[in-house]
């Protein structure tokens, strides 16, 4: 093993020691000095820019974004509410509604005897009643299709007026209109009628 000259270790002490003493390998002129100077400067700066600053610019842009998404979505969920509460008081006023209408009615007999008012008994056809339950609900969905042929335009409206009563919460689900080939001035229809019932 070789042994390691201590006595040269204990010449050296720290208070020799200068940043004046230290001596690069290549001479620099002042503008030279300078140069580099700004050059670190500028390197300090731009660390600080990237570990500092830009973070914190980019949070506070998250957060404008996020306030901005979340304003949206507020404004959304009042939107909603307002839907769920026009609902709410359209169901309860349908629900009222329902227990005023006489136990006894039906669909059906309610448009036959609507057709006979309107004078447009003699035009049926068919009369085709049918019904299904309502998933999740107390209330079954009545239909009846009514076939009607040789009407005037005034015979139809006069009919379909006095099927959408309010009233009794019936409405006309779909209806296609003909012209009738035998008769000129003439029209079919066929007219779907549904209301709910308890």
């Amino acid at each position: 093993m070789k042994k390691i000259n201590l006595s040269y270790l204990k010449s050296l002490s720290l208070n020799s020691f200068s940043l004046k003493s230290v001596q690069l390998p290549i001479n620099l002129q002042r503008r030279e000095k300078v140069i580099v100077s700004a050059a670190g400067i500028i390197i300090a700066g731009l660390i600080v820019l990237k570990l500092a600053i830009f973070p914190i610019v980019d949070r506070r842009e998250n957060l404008r974004r996020q306030i901005r998404s979340q304003t949206v979505a507020l404004a959304d969920m009042h939107e909603l509410k307002k839907e769920y509460d026009t609902l709410t008081r359209f169901t309860r006023n349908m629900e009222r509604q329902l227990k005023r209408r006489p136990r006894d009615f039906t669909l059906f007999s309610f448009t036959d005897r609507l057709a006979g008012q309107s004078g447009v008994k003699q035009n049926i056809v068919y009369m085709k009643p049918s019904s299904s339950n309502l998933k999740n609900s107390p209330y079954s969905m009545s239909m009846v299709e009514i076939k009607l042929t040789s009407l005037t335009m005034l015979q139809l409206t006069t009919f379909l007026h006095g099927i959408e009563d309010p009233n009794q919460i019936v409405w006309v689900k779909r209806l296609s209109i003909s012209k009738d080939d035998r008769k000129a001035g003439l029209i079919n229809s066929i007219v779907q009628v549904e209301t709910l019932q308890l």
